[in-house]
């Protein structure tokens, strides 16, 4: 079993060594191949080609008052090239600055006229100026009537208002609903135009399951009863096992309010 193992492990590397000899014979065939780089041309070879491409410019000056001239100004011992003018750049250069047209002048900008400005200026007019007005200085403006007091809401009474009395345990709701009614008529006094933050009610009616069903449903009456009272209002709901089933106890702590005088706003 050991000799396979070699004999298969020394074929795996040599497999392996001759794959990476191709790949690096290929690599070298393929940049062998590849164009060689243009030497790069040193600036005073580059600085040699310059004069041969200016002495062109002057014959193509020379050209420009033939295609701009009129044929009536054309002077024609100027129009017949002298061999000394193709022999020589320099003379090329002195014939071409010599027939040149002069550069036309630049156009003068154009002068401003105010009178041709066709911006009107902004009129004067006093039938047609708001500030001008006369009657707009002395009309005030006009100023919302501050409110002589701003009602603020204060905190809770600590001594509440105790209202106590006895229904039918057993009734409905409608006419649970109205005997909870006229026993609140009989404390308007008390309760007229306040409001209640907080109501404890104490039900009684045999057990303590019933003594609770009871005062929430003396709590639901009243706040559909009075909701400006009590609609609002936190109610808790308790019950009261020493007095006898059909027995309410409520507790009503009203919300206190303070009146501030209104101040008006600065710069108003």
């Amino acid at each position: 079993m050991s000799a396979r193992r070699r004999t298969s492990t020394s074929s795996l590397l040599a497999g392996w060594l001759f794959a990476d000899l191709l790949l690096g014979v290929t690599i070298i065939m393929l940049g062998a191949q590849g164009p060689s780089p243009s030497p790069a041309q040193s600036p005073a070879a580059v600085a040699q080609d310059l004069p041969d491409t200016a002495q062109v410019l002057p014959e193509a000056v020379r050209l420009l008052p033939d295609a701009t001239g009129s044929p009536a100004e054309e002077d024609p011992a100027s129009a017949q090239p002298s061999p000394s003018d193709s022999s020589s750049p320099s003379a090329g250069a002195s014939t071409a600055s010599a027939n040149a047209s002069p550069s036309p002048a630049p156009a003068p900008s154009p002068a401003t006229d105010t009178s041709a400005d066709p911006t009107p200026s902004p009129s004067t007019d006093p039938s047609t100026d708001p500030s001008s007005d006369p009657s707009s200085d002395t009309a005030p403006s006009p100023r919302p009537t501050p409110s002589p007091c701003v009602s603020r809401l204060g905190a809770v009474q600590a001594k509440p208002i105790t209202i106590s009395f006895r229904l039918t345990p057993g009734a409905g709701d409608g006419p649970l609903a109205s005997q909870v009614r006229q026993e609140l008529l009989k404390h308007r006094e008390h309760l007229a135009g306040k409001h209640a933050g907080m109501v404890l009610t104490f039900g009684a009616d045999g057990g303590a399951g019933e003594g609770v069903r009871l005062a929430t449903r003396v709590n639901t009456a009243i706040r559909e009863a009075y909701p400006r009272i009590f609609g609002a209002a936190v109610t808790r709901n308790f019950h009261d096992l020493s007095a006898p089933p059909g027995s309410i106890s409520m507790e009503i702590y009203l919300i206190t309010y303070s009146c501030s005088p209104a101040s008006e706003k600065p710069g108003s």
